[in-house]
């Protein structure tokens, strides 16, 4: 005697439909001509707490509370690839170990899972060769196959043909058969609509119609039902809530004195409901309207949900499988052309059952084996390179944002220079201004007799025009280019060209971009052996002045368009400087090459300043004290063409 096959069913308690379908299925199957030992478990369940919670107690919150977030992620899921890829990434990795545990302590000979977020993982330990048996998986809705197709099921179960092409697209050719509906057997037995009435109470003349919203009571329910009740003709109204026990109790106080409605909960009489009924008005679709349309009842949509159930529900309208109703006045219009279609005008079940294709116990039973596992040197080749490129992308971004500058400062121990420690009366000044402003800008500042440091505008300026910056007393700082994606790469090689036009060798200055230095910028920047100016203040020469004080030492970085209103700014600041008894000078004035060391604060010391130059002297283009031109080794400061460290 052959031994009897293991089948495990992995349900979901996600809306009756999932759970319906697997109780059906496993019923099939112990009724088929093969023996089997049929196993149902919850699915989700064996999945995780925290995904079921997630997943299952998630979907109950958003369609009770936000049901527009719901129609939000399906669409995300149905139109976004990376969404997509990211949900099923995220499912695969919380849910594989705990599935496969509970799989392995099943032992099965083949797996059937019934609900979509649940065949992600299975078709994941198919492909992976952790699950060694056949897996089936079942289709009940027409569209959103992106989640229920999957390459790593080796058969999948429709109930529409309409659907078989798609999922052949998806999951490969050979890998769906239409089956009979995954239903109780009871909605295909032959009943008397009279008979089914009277065994539930109902009135056996008028028109009879059942308002359903699925397992959780989705819809307009109440809406549904208020329409019918000024229906003459309808002589019962039968509201089913689902789960949703909330809705049920507010519906039995809303028609507590109708005596026409009758309001239940969940219900296990649909077989008899449905004998009972001449029209099934539902909101979600999905397998109630498969059992209704296996009982010969006629079906109209009315107050759409959301989601996958809105789309379903549409597809099925576009094939006259049921009627769309967009609103009240229509529901009447259709549900009132239903009842030519009533009882007596019912195909019989043994009609219906003869149009059917294949069982699914047989399809169950007989599952191919079609699905070839991934070999696991390319599943460990793939982990790698995705290990590779999530490294490479972090990396990339770690170095190419400003978001962690100050973590990269400390544990480079690197501080930008924003204040010198000295004991002359001055605060450094450094002007950034367009390059091709340059000259001028300095020329009318030193007929002002005001000499500042020049930001290099993150090129490497002409040799003419470093000379005619010197020769009017002023000196040039290197700068980094403001950041770009990946710009930062080039950060050492813009520096020591920058350094090398400038004659500045090993340590020396920089001036930071106007948005702040990238992680990647202050790493190759310090390879170079530059230190950050960010300065202690920086302020626009066209702009309000600021309201704290300038202490003696402070950098401050002025920002100059070239016109001649923000020349005017930069003496205004200068003027201001000089109310607070602060002279205006180069950075060479408060850093002296011989003296300067780094701090564990971060900070540059200097020896006194020498004498500052006097306006007369920068007027004639004579270079101010402590300043040489041709960066003398006699000389006591830094060198004009830049500061020194």
């Amino acid at each position: 005697m052959a031994p009897r096959r293991r089948v495990l069913i992995l349900s979901a308690d996600v809306g009756e439909g999932h759970a319906a379908a697997g109780r059906a299925l496993a019923a099939q199957i112990e009724e088929a001509p093969e023996q089997a030992e049929v196993t149902v478990i919850d699915g989700l369940a064996a999945m995780g707490l925290l995904l079921r919670g997630v997943v299952e107690d998630g979907y109950r919150v958003q369609l009770r509370f936000m049901p527009w977030t719901y129609t939000a992620v399906y669409w995300l899921l149905k139109h976004v690839p990376p969404f997509r890829l990211l949900t099923q990434g995220l499912l695969v990795l919380f849910g594989s170990r705990p599935l496969a545990r509970r799989i392995a302590a099943h032992d099965p000979d083949v797996i059937v899972s019934t609900y979509p977020a649940v065949t992600v993982v299975l078709a994941r330990l198919r492909r992976t060769g952790v699950v060694s048996c056949p897996t089936v998986a079942t289709i009940t809705d027409l569209t959103g196959l992106f989640f229920w197709a999957r390459p790593g099921i080796d058969m999948h179960m429709v109930m529409y043909g309409e659907s078989m092409s798609s999922v052949e697209r998806i999951a490969g050719r050979g890998s769906v058969r239409k089956v009979r509906p995954l239903i109780s057997a009871e909605f295909l037995q032959p009943r008397c609509p009279l008979r089914a009435r009277r065994e539930l109470g109902l009135p056996e003349h008028g028109r009879t119609v059942v308002v359903s919203g699925g397992g959780w009571g989705m819809g307009d329910l109440e809406g549904a039902v208020r329409e019918f009740i000024g229906v003459d003709e309808v002589s019962s109204i039968v509201c089913l809530a689902g789960r949703n026990q909330h809705l049920a109790a507010k519906l039995r106080r809303s028609f507590a004195h109708e005596p026409r409605v009758r309001v239940y909960g969940f219900t296990d009489r649909m077989p008899e409901l449905l004998a009972a009924a001449d029209v099934l008005v539902h909101s979600t679709g999905g397998v109630t309207c498969l059992e209704a349309m296996a009982a010969g009842t006629p079906v109209v949509s009315y107050g759409l949900p959301v989601g996958h159930a809105r789309v379903n529900t549409r597809a099925m309208a576009a094939l006259d499988l049921v009627r769309l109703a967009k609103d009240t006045k229509q529901l009447r219009e259709y549900v009132q052309a239903s009842f030519s279609t009533g009882p007596e005008h019912r195909p019989g079940a043994a009609d219906r059952a003869a149009e059917q294709d294949s069982p699914a116990a047989e399809v169950v039973l007989h599952a191919p084996w079609r699905v070839k596992a991934i070999p696991r040197w390319r599943l460990r080749a793939v982990a790698l390179a995705t290990q590779l490129v999530l490294l490479l992308g972090v990396g990339t971004w770690v170095m190419s944002t400003d978001e962690v500058t100050a973590v990269a400062t400390m544990i480079l121990r690197v501080k930008p220079l924003a204040q010198v420690k000295t004991s002359a009366p001055d605060v450094g000044v450094i002007v950034r201004v367009p390059r091709g402003s340059m000259g001028l800008v300095a020329s009318e500042l030193a007929s002002r007799g005001i000499h500042v440091s020049f930001a290099d505008d993150g090129s490497v300026l002409p040799r003419a025009t470093i000379a005619a910056l010197r020769s009017m007393g002023d000196e040039v700082l290197p700068e980094v280019p403001g950041s770009a994606a990946l710009h930062w790469v080039r950060t050492r090689g813009v520096l020591g060209s920058q350094a090398r036009a400038l004659g500045l060798r090993h340590h020396f200055f920089y001036v930071e971009p106007r948005g702040g230095l990238t992680v990647g910028q202050l790493v190759l920047a310090r390879t170079a052996g530059a230190t950050p100016v960010s300065g202690a203040m920086r302020l626009s020469a066209r702009g309000s002045l600021p309201q704290r004080p300038t202490r003696a030492g402070d950098v401050v970085v002025v920002e100059l368009d070239g016109s001649n209103a923000s020349v005017l700014g930069l003496e205004r600041i200068v003027s201001w400087l000089g109310g607070d008894g602060l002279g205006a000078e180069p950075l060479a004035w408060l850093t002296r090459s011989p003296s300067i060391s780094a701090s564990s604060s971060g900070e540059r010391a200097s020896t006194v300043a020498p004498a500052r130059s006097s306006a007369i002297e920068a007027t004639k283009g004579s270079p101010f004290s402590g300043v040489a031109l041709n960066g003398s080794p006699s000389s006591s400061v830094a060198s004009t063409t830049g500061t020194t460290v």
